[in-house]
C-alpha cells in the first residue's frame, strides 16, 4: 500500500515520521503530537483503505493487527 500524493500539504514543522515504523501505536502518537502539535492523527488498519479527501492537518497513521506503526507516518 502506498500513500497518495500529498505533496500539496506543506505544513511548518515536522510531516513525516520514517522511524516510528515499528513502534507502538500509543508511543507514536504521543510523539508525533509532541514533534508537531498543530496536527491531529488518524490511526488506521494496514488492511484499510486511506481516506479521502486530502487533509493537511491529519497525520495517517497506518498499523498492524499487534498494534505497532506498519507505515511511516505522514501529513496526507
Amino acid at each position: 500500500m502506498s500513500l497518495p500524493k500529498c505533496d500539496q500539504c506543506k505544513v511548518p514543522g515536522k510531516s513525516v515520521w520514517p522511524e516510528l515504523m515499528g513502534q507502538n501505536v500509543d508511543k507514536a502518537v504521543s510523539i508525533i503530537h509532541k514533534e508537531n502539535p498543530n496536527l491531529h492523527t488518524v490511526v488506521l488498519n494496514i488492511s484499510k483503505p486511506i481516506p479521502e479527501p486530502v487533509d493537511c492537518t491529519r497525520v495517517l497513521v497506518f498499523i498492524n493487527d499487534n498494534k505497532q506503526v506498519a507505515l511511516p507516518p505522514s501529513v496526507c
